[in-house]
């Protein structure tokens, strides 16, 4: 399975792509919204691990125009919004699902 990663945090994106790997899975790891459209547009995923707020274009303003031009590769939020209202947007915007930060 190839997984894309959109995480800005240098920490948190080295530690996701290794555990990834570590279970089999094909990582590739941006740290920018438009790095990641670019990504999808060249590369076919099987998941997506999308930050909300990423620099270049926001996790939300990429998670809108994928559902828009209705790609719907499988999309899980990874961010430190918890608020319910901020899940409720998130999965509203097209997520599949909703993990907040931190995690185990």
């Amino acid at each position: 399975m190839r997984i894309l990663l959109a995480e800005d945090d240098p920490s948190l994106g080295a530690t996701l792509q290794s555990w990834l790997q570590l279970d089999g899975y094909a990582v590739d790891w941006v740290k920018r919204g438009d790095h990641a459209e670019s990504a999808l547009r060249a590369q076919s995923y099987q998941c997506l691990l999308l930050d909300r707020s990423l620099p270049g274009l926001s996790g939300d303003r990429l998670l809108s125009s994928l559902r828009a031009s209705c790609n719907d590769v499988p999309v899980l939020l990874i961010t430190a919004r918890d608020a319910l209202s901020d899940r409720i947007a998130g999965l509203d915007l097209g997520a599949d699902d909703y993990l907040v930060k931190p995690f185990d």
